[in-house]
């Protein structure tokens, strides 16, 4: 993730910009309002000090960068971490109730007590709180419209600002398809498996981790990022080389480009092809079928079946049900082909004492024996945390040959373990 762009539009109205998406923040005698939302918008608000007491929910909008939904899982995730106040939603009946019961699905599950079961929390109502506009509401002097679309703030009687009037003449579609073409097309066969970490950080760091997976003519992308376009552009890598998207879970760090590629594939009239479970499949659909109500015409689904390998083409993938707080699961990687393998972890709480509990061999460090290389998610400071800390890490490292490389954290040059770099192509 690169900064993101301040742009002052009146004295009551900033914007904040990134990659063709944005919103809006309008000062007003209540406090700061915020007008819509974006993938890392939770990244973007703390990078320039802003703190939203109400936020404006619009007509759901997708683009090839995105869409205006995602990110308010990691605003309630930041609040809920750090502290906050609860945020007052506001919009049209269907927009709020929408957004409301999507983060329902997701938010409200962690771990119990002792990180061993899968628990619903009471946070959505401690964090979220919505109004319906029908068609304004009010808060003293404030005022919010929403209508045909548009959103209108006033305060005193005074309109500070209109959506409509506010919108950018440019269209982040057209920027992303004149990027594309300054990138070359790929085309080369592999003949040995190459792995490419194109983000290695989470939803509170950095670009959120993804990889890419390259053997033969198949380039498989674990988890797209928000921005994909510019994001693999980065990279040199063409967004319509990609021949397949996996998802581990359903958590919006790991989603984030979903709505942007299921965007493309509509436009382009082609099939996205998917590598995940079926659990996470079902989520994904109920989640954005509101936003695609094609969707089904639109995916070729290859499902993954935990300690059942699946084939793709030349390439063999090995999954398995993580320990995360999901209820729907989360899944780790065996991913072999030309004689090599790489195991990517997912997000997973490994800890050898809770593993002695669950009594489930596929979370032993030995799952990953065969692997020459692993991608391992690590967490720095906090050993009861929901991620594995990194001396748990260091353990596996020593009960396995291949190299274990952490990742899903903040990068730090002189990290205690080893990290995984961004941009950089490992060749097994």
């Amino acid at each position: 993730m690169t900064t993101s762009a301040l742009q002052k539009l009146t004295e009551q109205v900033q914007r904040i910009e990134y990659c063709g998406m944005y919103v809006d923040l309008v000062s007003t005698s209540a406090g700061t309002v915020r007008v819509g939302s974006m993938p890392d918008v939770a990244k973007f608000l703390t990078e320039h000090g802003f703190r939203e007491e109400v936020v404006v929910v619009p007509p759901w909008e997708v683009s090839l960068s995105g869409d205006n939904r995602t990110g308010e899982e990691f605003i309630l995730w930041q609040a809920q971490i750090r502290g906050g106040i609860l945020k007052e939603y506001v919009g049209l009946k269907q927009d709020v109730e929408l957004l409301h019961s999507n983060l329902e699905c997701i938010f409200p599950y962690f771990f119990d007590d002792k990180n061993l079961k899968v628990v619903r929390k009471d946070w959505l109502g401690k964090w979220f709180h919505y109004n319906v506009a029908n068609p304004c509401y009010r808060k003293g002097s404030l005022e919010i419209c929403c209508e045909g679309g548009n959103v209108v703030v006033s305060d005193g009687g005074a309109v500070l600002y209109d959506r409509n009037s506010h919108a950018p003449a440019g269209s982040p579609d057209k920027e992303i398809e004149a990027l594309l073409e300054t990138i070359p097309r790929g085309g080369r066969i592999r003949d040995v498996l190459e792995v490419l970490p194109i983000g290695c950080g989470n939803g509170v760091f950095g670009t959120v981790a993804n990889t890419i997976v390259r053997y033969g003519e198949y380039v498989i992308w674990i988890d797209p990022c928000g921005y994909p376009a510019q994001a693999l552009a980065r990279c040199n890598i063409h967004w319509d080389d990609i021949t397949h998207c996996l998802f581990t879970h359903n958590h919006e760090d790991h989603v984030q480009g979903f709505s942007a590629c299921m965007y493309r594939a509509c436009k382009s009239n082609r099939k996205l092809k998917l590598i995940l479970a079926d659990n996470v499949f079902r989520v994904l659909s109920d989640l954005y079928s509101p936003l695609f109500p094609s969707m089904r015409e639109h995916v070729e689904v290859l499902s993954l079946m935990p300690g059942i390998p699946l084939q793709v083409g030349p390439i063999q993938i090995d999954s398995r049900w993580n320990h995360h707080i999901l209820p729907y699961g989360t899944i780790g990687l065996k991913i072999s082909a030309g004689g090599s393998s790489f195991g990517y972890s997912g997000d997973t709480k490994y800890d050898e004492r809770i593993n002695k509990i669950l009594n489930r061999p596929e979370l032993e460090a030995e799952w990953f024996a065969s692997c020459d290389l692993v991608f391992h998610e690590i967490e720095f400071d906090n050993p009861d945390s929901v991620h594995t800390h990194w001396k748990q890490v260091e353990s596996l490292q020593s009960k396995i040959k291949g190299k274990v490389l952490g990742y899903h954290c903040p990068f730090l040059t002189n990290s205690p373990f080893p990290l995984a770099e961004e941009g950089k192509c490992y060749v097994l």
